[in-house]
């Protein structure tokens, strides 16, 4: 679940993104795991689920590195787009969480598009081929 007031609205980079609607200072935990909000799914649970829920979760849940489960959130965090090269997001782990949690590597500004490395946050894009994973 978001931790920072942020929306989701058209992005250069693609699709939504999400943006800050305030400023976050460097160090700020953004996101954190909150099963109220986050849904965790077995693959094997994902295999029975019609195209539509696969295509949504292939679109928006990641792969948990720590788990190796699903996990898609319903707030507009989901929409949070990739750069390898100027990510303003990191990862963090936090005793007694269940996820890593995402935090600030600087100060962003308001308006400014929160963007993390996917490559670090799902255990499928670590090593994947897509070019995108690259930019």
């Amino acid at each position: 679940m978001l931790t920072v007031k942020a929306h989701a609205k058209p992005s250069p980079i693609n699709g939504l993104g999400l943006f800050a609607d305030e400023k976050i200072p460097k160090g700020t935990i953004i996101w954190k795991f909150d099963s109220q909000f986050d849904i965790i799914f077995d693959s094997k649970e994902v295999a029975t689920m019609s195209k539509e829920k696969q295509d949504f979760l292939d679109r928006y849940a990641y792969v948990s590195k720590e788990s190796g489960k699903l996990v898609c959130s319903i707030d507009d965090s989901r929409f949070t787009n990739h750069s390898a090269k100027n990510p303003s997001i990191g990862i963090i782990p936090m005793l007694g969480e269940t996820e890593k949690c995402f935090c600030a590597l600087r100060d962003i500004e308001i308006g400014e598009e929160l963007i993390i490395n996917y490559r670090l946050l799902d255990a499928c894009d670590e090593n994947g081929k897509d070019a995108y994973l690259d930019s």
